[in-house]
């Protein structure tokens, strides 16, 4: 079991127990662009990277993600996925996956988690807990910066904050950058 009291920039590895079809073959859905703040009112970004970035804001979800209303995670995913997720000490967790292809940029920004803080009942966002898993190898260009740090790392590297912490993710390469995402709350 993974814990810690406090969250931020944590990292570490699991044990790799999926296939790269596991993560691939999930039915992708295509975010449109986020033009602008008043887009997502999930993560609070600088005004600015909306005019550096334009369409490149934007990345893939499963399609059975729906933003606002949760995620019904299909058995076969669960069989594979719910021991990931259950290595991490949280209370409510929930996870989801994301895909970047070459060029798409989340840029510098704070997760406010406010679905997730509504349906779970907590009101500060101090409390929420992300962690990002990587899903396969990098490649060059693949990038996950959390503050100051480039977070890097093979297959079953995680990284974690708390809270509204600064971080962003690119991929500046020539494939495709796949990661699961947990939320919980730090117990």
């Amino acid at each position: 079991m993974i814990e810690h009291e406090q969250w931020n920039l944590r990292s570490g590895r699991v044990p790799v127990t999926w296939a790269e079809s596991d993560y691939t073959d999930i039915d992708w859905i295509s975010l449109p662009p986020l033009r602008d703040a008043e887009t997502n009112k999930g993560f609070r970004a600088h005004e600015g990277a909306y005019s550096i970035y334009g369409d490149r804001i934007s990345g893939w979800t499963p399609s059975f993600q729906q933003a606002g209303v949760g995620t019904q995670m299909p058995l076969a995913l669960s069989r594979v996925f719910d021991p990931v997720r259950d290595l991490f000490r949280l209370d409510r967790m929930i996870y989801t996956f994301g895909r970047y292809t070459p060029g798409q940029i989340l840029p510098w920004h704070e997760d406010l988690y406010p679905t997730y803080r509504r349906r779970n009942g907590v009101s500060d966002p101090s409390r929420v807990v992300r962690v990002i898993v990587f899903l396969h190898d990098p490649a060059p260009g693949h990038q996950l910066w959390i503050e100051d740090r480039l977070c890097l790392g093979p297959a079953g590297t995680w990284f974690s904050w708390q809270g509204p912490t600064r971080h962003m993710a690119a991929n500046l390469g020539e494939t495709d950058r796949y990661m699961m995402q947990i939320t919980g709350v730090a117990v």
